[in-house]
């Protein structure tokens, strides 16, 4: 019915709060690694930056909403961008090898991004041992961008 009990608002204002805290550790981490790197000064580090500056404000908008009312569907349009962001995200850091505390980051992250994808019932992909991605139900999440270069399960 798309009402929320006070525990599940504090559940999910938990969450939020994660993913924002993370990611602002998961931005940091990633500038310093790529300060690091042979592609410092480069565009394509620049590039990466700015998706991951954009994941950023992703979270920071989820947490600015999520959980701020009874009524599941006024923060989905958020939690939908989140993932979307997410899955470039997730796209970058197959492509990127960076040092441990992002890789840390990310995956704590992702922890928490699957928390929100079941809890507004979308999808993320993730990732079987040989690096292909599957789904469950082999359907494509509405609204979440499948990336290029990932191979389509179904």
């Amino acid at each position: 019915n798309g009402r929320l009990s006070d525990q599940d608002r504090r559940f999910l204002r938990d969450v939020a709060r994660r993913i924002d805290d993370r990611s602002g550790s998961f931005q940091r981490n990633v500038d310093r690694a790529l300060d690091r790197s042979r592609i410092d000064d480069t565009r394509r580090e620049d590039n990466i930056n700015d998706r991951v500056r954009d994941f950023r404000r992703a979270a920071e908008r989820f947490r600015d909403r999520a959980g701020d009312s009874d009524n599941i569907n006024n923060s989905r349009g958020e939690a939908q961008q989140l993932l979307n962001s997410a899955v470039n995200i997730d796209r970058l850091m197959r492509r990127v090898r960076l040092d441990g505390r992002a890789q840390s980051d990310w995956s704590q992250i992702r922890a928490d991004l699957r928390t929100v994808a079941s809890f507004y019932n979308l999808r993320l992909g993730d990732y079987d041992s040989n690096g292909g991605v599957y789904r469950d139900n082999r359907r494509r999440a509405p609204n979440v961008q499948w990336p290029r270069n990932w191979p389509r399960p179904f």
